[in-house]
């Protein structure tokens, strides 16, 4: 793994400006980010665009890494996999290989400390697990304009990029297929 270049203190303040308060939420994603960014051999994440982040829980690390990165849900770069689990995935679009990068730490931070200084003591090797992976990506999942359009049989509302259903021979929805997340009033 490549050393981690000190971006800490600019990423933190980019980290809180974006999601307006400092946890361990947002230690642990800055730091995972970084380190993820590194092991990809990316300095400045805002001059290549050629990899994906997928992170596993939606709380305080997803705003992190998505500050430290800039990889976000509308431009396709960033995955949320709804594991509820304090990790994130860096992958290389060109090779489909990558990290992922998990919080496995023993350590309590006392009830007075400062979230920063408390977690800063320690590598990222004492408090993250790193796992070489890699990533089977669908052509329908990259950044781009949608590859791929259908209209549900039901609803009649568009689908882009692979997301429908077929179901008793007609091509639908997931809500209309599998259940909605929403009732109609």
């Amino acid at each position: 793994m490549l050393v981690l270049t000190d971006h800490f203190e600019e990423d933190i303040e980019k980290a809180h400006k974006f999601h307006g308060h400092v946890c361990t939420g947002i230690v642990f994603g800055v730091r995972i980010a970084r380190a993820g960014l590194n092991y990809l051999g990316i300095e400045d994440p805002s001059k290549n665009k050629d990899f994906l982040v997928y992170v596993e829980a939606d709380r305080c690390i997803a705003d992190a890494v998505q500050s430290v990165t800039g990889c976000s849900l509308g431009k396709r770069r960033l995955k949320w996999m709804d594991y509820g689990k304090m990790a994130a995935s860096f992958i290389d679009i060109n090779t489909q290989k990558g990290i992922r990068i998990v919080v496995d730490h023993k350590q309590r931070m006392p009830s007075d400390a400062d979230n920063v200084t408390f977690w800063n003591q320690f590598s990222n090797e004492e408090l993250f697990r790193f796992e070489p992976i890699t990533v089977a990506l669908n052509p329908e999942d990259l950044p781009s304009k949608p590859i791929r359009k259908a209209t549900c049989e039901i609803c009649q509302e568009k689908i882009l990029d692979g997301r429908e259903r077929q179901k008793d021979g007609k091509i639908l929805c997931k809500a209309c297929a599998d259940g909605a997340y929403y009732q109609k009033i």
